[in-house]
């Protein structure tokens, strides 16, 4: 189960609304799961004084409110707002506080162009896949010219994000688009490597016989694939797989059922750690 929250405050009848994610908060505790779950919107923005009147007027928590208001009256950083509102509530985890941050630490001294890309960076990091490419998609196109250096590896990135929805023609064409305009070797190889899930094995081949300039990074395609292969060979999943194949052909119907059950205990909790994240 998860951590049981005491509610702070009240919940308000006017929410604040965050135009550069554009959601609508109504408790404290809302304004935390945002800090928490995107802290990219953390930066001098956030040092608002309608946020701490909001906070002060239709939360009820006037104490807060003072304090954020001496806090930019003062012109502390945005981590420390944010920080002393985390801290009134109590509601992030050791591991969540961590995270912001590592953001933070990670975000300083950034232009406005390489902060969103550091967001979708975020998001993917995640597994927030379609987040990050939409945030990809809009910074891609917002790109002037004297930022394309971004551009590869914002590409590289979508096909990350693609492949993670099992869009491997998708996934192979954004890499492609990375590994020419960067020469990068890695774009290069999971160019191919989602090239050679998207086709059938004989048009793949025929695919590597068409292009020679690709021969090198084949090979590290399929040695990658060898190595994966091991290691699944030699991983739990694999176990689990061969014991529920022994239990099925032997009629064990109770241990059948009872592997299958651990593994959906496990999947749950890495949902949980995933939404948590």
């Amino acid at each position: 189960m998860g951590r049981a929250l005491l509610c702070t405050g009240k919940y308000a009848q006017k929410p604040y609304y965050f135009s550069k994610v554009c959601v609508n908060v109504y408790c404290v505790e809302e304004l935390c799961f945002l800090f928490a779950s995107n802290p990219f919107v953390i930066d001098n923005d956030i040092m608002d004084k309608e946020l701490a009147r909001w906070i002060d007027e239709e939360c009820g928590l006037a104490d807060l409110g003072h304090q954020l208001l001496l806090l930019f009256n003062r012109g502390s950083q945005p981590g420390i707002f944010v920080n002393t509102i985390l801290d009134y509530v109590n509601y992030c985890t050791p591991r969540q506080r961590a995270k912001i941050e590592e953001v933070l630490k990670s975000s300083a001294g950034l232009n406005d162009y390489e902060r969103k890309k550091k967001q979708a960076d975020y998001l993917l990091k995640n597994h927030r896949n379609r987040m990050a490419l939409n945030d990809y998609e809009r910074l891609s196109r917002e790109l002037p010219e004297a930022e394309s250096a971004l551009k590869p590896s914002i590409y590289h990135n979508m096909g990350v994000a693609y492949a993670g929805f099992f869009m491997f023609d998708m996934a192979a064409r954004y890499f492609k688009k990375a590994y020419d305009m960067s020469g990068n070797t890695e774009s290069g190889v999971q160019f191919l490597a989602a090239k050679r899930l998207s086709l059938h094995e004989e048009a793949y081949v025929a695919f590597i016989a068409e292009h020679g300039e690709y021969h090198e990074l084949s090979l590290q395609v399929e040695k990658r694939l060898m190595d994966a292969k091991g290691q699944f060979e030699a991983s739990e999943e694999k176990r689990m797989m061969s014991a529920l194949g022994i239990y099925k052909d032997e009629g064990n119907v109770a241990s059948y059922y009872e592997e299958i059950d651990k593994q959906i205990t496990v999947l749950k909790d890495e949902y949980r750690q995933l939404v948590e994240a």
